[in-house]
Order: structure tokens, then C-alpha cells, then sequence
């Protein structure tokens, strides 16, 4: 069923037909002919990156390749020896990541050596832990060769999986002459690419990142993220104004808030920002309260009698707790004061929205994690206050958010009486999330997936800055355009494992842009 976006997003986009190389092997798609050429990634070369496969009945190793020719040059590869039985096969323990068909189709690549043709090789596609969704398998793809290595493709279009679904791979070699001590090998698995950068709706911008960790030992030295941005509709002093997160060793490693602000007169959107002197705005907390060590997931917002609040997510020192806490300015944003404990222990802070004369705080927690908004007129308490569940677990394009959403930013669009909320999600991790997502409200409580299969945004490609997880989808509008403000993780060049939560990296902070009326359209708006 899912293959069918493939066609709906041909309409909407020109996607470039040739693949281009990354350090994690992807490789074009040759064999693959049709309106719209694949993208394959090497998920398996037994060198730098592999699955771990299991044997039943055979026996399995990773070997020096026996045989490199044109076809497979590489120096290891996997081997499985028959023992005779009839039930033979190798399985592997679920990939980093689910399987995603969105961008490309379901077709497999494998390259095999086998002691005879005509051996029948099966590829079956698995749920990691679900028996009861039933497996796909491609039967019988049979060798022509004995001796040398060819590529079998494995196309699974015709039965329509699921995307984000599965993530195991079990493999069969068969023969009807098949005998005990018949060795079988194989390597270089090839899975569709899972980079959508190419089709997302939002285009990055070309200098990013916009916001990079600088300088010596300082507050920001390490890591930047988490933009909240205030419009001069929304800001203390009619300009625009950013709250940010900065990670570095001064006064010791920690996390702490500052302040950047643009004048509206002269805004450029991807900036540069002018750094407050007297930064940072919101240090860490006196030694020993709640809130000593980090100060994460900057959300401001300016009150009843022009207060600014700023709600963050306060862990202490040694992330023993944390919680969704608050701190108040009453002199236009620069000089906070805190309140004695957190207003929500255990929660992570999303978004505040003022309005009407009531406050809504928007904050996930949970795994897998969920989002909630709470109402309240007392904007340091939730003493009384309503709580809802808003943009629930699952349902978005490809499944992207079945295992987590999270990070939900508040925005409005002027001529448009509708709320938005971009979301970040992941099928995969509680915390590491590839790409974004809208959903929209009348009332601020009540939320509706936007129902389009192209992506808002997603992560880098392989090799990019941001090629690990992204967060805090932070939209600001200026004239008529949107421009994306989000936290970005990863490192430039070749990761083994990009999937792997927090690898060796840091944040970053990225910009990218896209028209309203492009927007309104892919959200289904008039």
C-alpha cells in the first residue's frame, strides 16, 4: 500500500534519477527501471558496517572473501555451511534502523557465491518482535553461476510492506542436490535508502549550520540548540528574539539559556543574530537545587503585564532528577528568577503558547514518550489545572512516530484561524528522532495529523552535519515565506551507524525555508 506514495510524490517533485555515492555505500539503481530510478544503501559489507546474523541448522562465520572479481572486490564476507538438514537459514538481530520505502521501492540487492547454479536463495523481511504481523519473504530467486559471485535482487513491491515495520532479515539457500559441507556465500546487502532530504517540503539552507559551538572555555562551547523564537508580535520590545541552549564547560560542563536578538527593521531570516553581552541570561541553578546542571528545551513566552517566562526541561548535576521548570523576567527578558522546584516533575518541556488569558504549557514524558498540554491561569503552578494528551503516538506518513513524538512547537500564520504544531518523531528511538511533522488545531488542545505523505523535513543525508537526529522544529514566518529553525545532531563525513543514539557528535543549530503558500498546500489549507 505504501508504494503507491512513490507515485504521489512524482507529482508533486522533480527527484534527480541518479544516485550519488556516500561513505556508507550507497549505490545507484540500476536494474531498477521505471519512472523513478532507487536509492539503495549498503546496510551489510561484513567491514564497516554488518548485521549480526544467527545460523539454524547451518554453520555461519565472517570470512576473507574466497573469490574477488568485478562483481565483489571486497575483502570479507559471510559464510553458511550446509549440514544436510531441509529447515537451513541464517537470521540476523533487528537492523539500527526499520525498513522506510517511502523515497524508493522495496527491492533488495545481495550479492551470492554459491558451489552451484541454480541454487534457490529466499529473502524474507521480519517484524523485530511481533509474531503475530506476518513476515514477507521473495521465494526462490535462483543463481546462475558456480564458483563466481553474482547480485540477486530481491523485489517485494507486489505484497506492499509497510514502511518502518520491519527490521530483520532471514535468509534460506536451497539445492536440489544440497548436501552436507556445500558452502554458501554472501555479502554487500543492499536496502532501499532511507534519506528523504531530497523530498521534503521544507529546503535547507545552504549555510547551515546557522548556529555552530565557538570559542574557548564558555557556556556554549560544546553544543547550541533548542531555538525558541519570539516574533516582534510576541517579543518584549517589538523585535525579534531568540532563547537558545548552550552546552559548555563554564563553570563546569553544563547547560545553560541565552539571549540573541534581530531587529525588525533590518530581519534576515538565517540571520546573523547579535549575542546578548550578558550571556548566559538563565544560568544553572545555585548548587544543590534542582536545576544545578542543565537547563534543556528552551521555550519562552511573553505574558499578562509583558512577563517573559521561559520554560525548560531543569536536570541537577548528576541527572538524579529533572523536570519541567520555570523561570520569570519582569524586566523584558533579561534578568530571570526561578521558583523553588520544578512545576511538573519527571516531564520534558515542549512549548507556551499565551492566549486568551491562559497559558498552555506543552511538555512530553513517557516511553514510549507522548505529548500533553496543560491549561492554567497561573503560569508558575498547575495546582487545578487541565491536562490533555494532544498529538498522539502513531498515525503520521510511513509510520515515522509509532515509537515516540515529541518536541511540539506552537505557531500561527497571519489570515490563517488555525494552530500549528510541528512534532518531531521516530519509529525507532525514544530520544533520536529523523524527521518532522504538522498537526492543526482550532482550540489548542485538540490536534489532527496533516494527512500528506511527502516529509515536512528530515534529518541530513549520510555524511551531513546533521545526519543523526533533529529536534525542536522551531517555524517563524517573515513576509511570504517559513523559516524552519531546528537542533540538528551528528558530525561531517562517514558514521558507521548514524541510527546509534548520540554518537560521537554534537549540536548544532540549522535553518531551512519554504514558501507559505507551498505550506497551506501540503497541509490541505485554502
Amino acid at each position: 500500500m505504501r508504494i503507491t506514495i512513490l507515485t504521489a510524490l512524482l507529482s508533486l517533485l522533480a527527484i534527480c534519477a541518479c544516485s550519488k555515492g556516500n561513505g556508507n555505500g550507497t549505490s545507484d539503481g540500476g536494474d531498477n527501471a521505471g519512472a523513478l530510478e532507487n536509492k539503495f544503501i549498503n546496510r551489510c559489507n561484513f567491514e564497516s558496517v554488518w548485521f549480526t546474523f544467527h545460523p539454524t541448522q547451518m554453520n555461519y562465520d565472517i570470512v576473507a572473501n574466497p573469490v574477488k572479481d568485478k562483481v565483489n572486490g571486497t575483502r570479507k564476507c559471510a559464510k553458511a555451511v550446509s549440514t544436510g538438514g531441509n529447515d537451513e537459514f541464517v537470521w540476523c538481530d533487528p537492523m539500527p534502523r526499520k525498513l522506510d520505502f517511502t523515497r524508493n521501492a522495496p527491492i533488495f540487492k545481495m550479492k551470492v557465491l554459491s558451489p552451484r547454479a541454480g541454487t534457490k536463495v529466499s529473502f524474507k523481511i521480519e517484524h523485530p518482535n511481533d509474531w503475530a504481523l506476518k513476515p514477507l519473504t521473495v521465494n526462490d530467486v535462483v543463481t546462475k553461476k558456480a564458483g563466481e559471485w553474482e547480485e540477486l535482487v530481491f523485489d517485494f513491491t507486489d505484497q506492499n510492506p509497510e514502511n518502518n515495520f520491519y527490521q530483520k532479515v532471514v535468509l534460506t539457500f536451497r539445492h536440489e542436490d544440497n548436501k552436507a559441507g556445500d558452502v554458501y556465500y554472501f555479502d554487500e546487502i543492499m536496502c532501499p535508502s532511507d534519506d528523504l532530504t531530497d523530498i521534503c517540503l521544507f529546503q535547507r539552507y545552504e549555510g547551515n549550520p546557522v548556529f555552530t559551538p565557538e570559542g574557548p572555555a564558555s557556556w556554549r562551547n560544546q553544543h547550541m540548540a533548542n531555538a525558541g523564537i519570539l516574533s516582534p508580535a510576541n517579543s518584549p520590545d517589538g523585535n525579534w528574539w531568540m532563547y537558545l541552549r548552550g552546552s559548555g564547560d563554564s563553570p563546569f560542563y553544563c547547560d545553560q539559556i541565552g539571549l540573541y536578538k534581530q531587529p525588525a527593521d533590518d530581519f534576515k531570516p538565517f540571520g546573523p543574530w547579535k549575542e546578548y553581552e550578558h550571556n548566559p541570561v538563565l544560568p544553572v541553578g545555585e548548587s544543590g537545587s534542582f536545576d544545578d546542571g542543565f537547563l534543556l528545551d528552551t521555550a519562552p513566552v511573553v505574558g499578562k503585564d509583558g512577563v517573559v517566562y521561559v520554560y525548560y526541561n531543569g536536570n541537577n548535576r548528576d541527572r538524579s532528577q529533572h523536570g519541567l521548570c520555570v523561570r520569570y523576567s519582569t524586566d523584558g527578558g533579561y534578568t530571570f528568577t526561578g521558583i523553588d522546584a520544578p512545576v511538573l516533575k519527571g516531564k520534558g518541556c515542549s512549548d507556551a503558547v499565551y492566549h486568551d488569558g491562559k497559558y498552555y504549557i506543552y511538555y512530553g514524558g513517557g516511553n514510549p514518550c507522548r505529548l500533553y498540554v496543560t491549561v492554567t491561569s497561573d503560569p508558575l503552578s498547575f495546582e487545578g489545572a487541565q491536562t490533555y494528551e494532544t498529538i498522539p503516538i502513531g498515525g503520521g506518513p510511513s509510520n515515522f512516530d509509532s515509537h515516540a513524538v515529541n518536541g511540539s512547537m506552537i505557531f500561527r500564520l497571519k489570515g490563517v484561524d488555525k494552530w500549528f504544531a510541528s512534532y518531531q518523531g521516530s519509529s525507532n528511538s525514544y530520544d533520536f528522532p529523523d524527521r518532522f511533522h504538522i498537526a492543526v488545531s482550532d482550540d489548542l488542545i485538540h490536534w489532527e495529523k496533516v494527512k500528506n505523505d511527502q516529509p515536512l523535513y528530515t534529518r541530513g543525508s549520510p555524511g551531513e552535519w546533521d545526519q543523526g537526529g533533529i529536534w525542536f522544529c522551531e517555524i517563524i514566518e517573515h513576509e511570504d515565506m517559513l523559516y524552519l529553525y531546528y537542533e540538528g545532531w551528528g558530525r561531517v563525513g562517514y558514521v558507521e551507524n548514524r541510527d546509534q543514539p548520540y554518537f560521537s557528535g554534537r549540536s548544532c543549530i540549522g535553518a531551512a525555508s519554504a514558501s507559505k503558500a507551498d505550506f497551506l498546500k501540503w497541509c490541505g489549507i485554502k
